[in-house]
């Protein structure tokens, strides 16, 4: 492991105009995990620190806990110290889209910051900026950076939020994770649009599949539960399988946002969305984040994001699973009505 704090570097501005100061930290720690030899981590932590510095310049910084760069990029992940209690194990993401990078917010000396880990693997590009993969790897730095931004932004909105406070129930637990996933996505890639590689084709792609897999998927754990009778296991699962296609919607709309283009430029979208059941809330999604997004850092109380949540509850009941009378208690009620395509042996 090698820490690296390097110097200062000149972002592209132009003679008669002074560059914004850079945000990030003055001493930028950077782990590297798993290099070949200890003078090329050195080396590359001073690649990326230069980078995140410049970035910095346009991204707010300040709250950056630091970098780990690891080509054992899942042990990495269990191992960050979060600096709270948890039982939850940060594990990269698969399914539709393989995880490569993270930035979970931790606690450090009572503030909360973020923390960034890659897999080495997806940076290595920057070593060389006509390497053919360069842009897509500055895009995903871009991307970890802006979300220290989101982050910190949320959390002086709303301190004692974020990682300090319990949800009541599990639906409730549920809504936050889709509202944080979806919020902080659609930010995220409209802050980070601009630099290296335009992501567009790829979100687009994601959510053009998700869009076909998730009602499916979604019957497919609820037929499960006919069989099980697990009914937290099918609230998560379900829950979970709406998320994600709210999520991957989340980051096409915010990249299109950040780049200034509309649905217009996007024919494969519009022609996917054409009578798909999913049409009305891709619309309601992308008029909601663009109201959260209207108000960015200066909210003050969350009801713009609540509205996120009560959009995946509509979500879920569409799909066939409605939750209601919740209690002082922190129970509720769970209705899944039988359909032909959630009942055992349907497909």
């Amino acid at each position: 492991m090698t820490d690296t704090a390097p110097a200062d570097t000149e972002s592209g501005a132009t003679p008669d105009t002074e560059p914004p100061l850079p945000t990030a930290p003055e001493n930028i720690s950077v782990s590297l995990r798993g290099f070949d030899t200890e003078e090329h981590a050195r080396t590359f932590g001073n690649l990326v620190a230069t980078y995140v510095r410049a970035l910095s310049r346009y991204i707010d910084m300040s709250a950056l806990d630091g970098i780990t760069i690891a080509f054992d990029y899942t042990q990495a992940l269990l191992e960050l110290d979060r600096g709270y209690d948890t039982d939850h194990k940060l594990t990269p993401s698969d399914g539709i889209a393989m995880g490569v990078a993270m930035t979970p917010a931790v606690i450090r000396d009572g503030k909360v910051k973020s923390h960034i880990l890659f897999n080495a693997g997806v940076l290595l590009s920057l070593e060389d900026d006509k390497n053919e993969f360069f842009e897509q790897a500055l895009h995903t730095l871009a991307h970890e950076c802006a979300h220290v931004e989101v982050t910190e932004r949320y959390n002086a909105a709303f301190p004692g939020v974020l990682l300090q406070s319990k949800s009541p129930n599990l639906h409730a637990h549920c809504r936050s994770e889709i509202i944080k996933a979806c919020w902080d996505e659609y930010a995220v890639t409209q802050i980070c649009a601009p630099f290296g590689q335009r992501p567009t084709d790829g979100y687009e792609e994601t959510f053009i599949t998700a869009l076909e897999q998730t009602r499916p998927q979604a019957n497919a754990r609820i037929r499960a539960y006919r069989l099980h009778g697990n009914l937290e296991e099918v609230i998560a699962e379900v829950y979970g399988a709406y998320g994600e296609l709210m999520k991957f919607a989340c980051y096409h709309l915010g990249n299109l946002a950040g780049l200034g283009l509309t649905l217009e430029d996007v024919p494969k979208t519009i022609a996917a969305l054409n009578g798909h059941w999913f049409a009305p809330f891709f619309d309601q999604l992308k008029q909601t984040c663009g109201d959260i997004a209207a108000q960015y850092g200066e909210w003050t109380d969350r009801s713009a994001f609540e509205a996120l949540g009560d959009l995946a509850d509509d979500i879920v009941e569409d799909g066939g699973m409605t939750i209601s009378d919740h209690r002082d208690d922190g129970s509720f009620h769970v209705d899944i009505p039988f359909t032909p395509q959630t009942m055992p042996g349907a497909w």
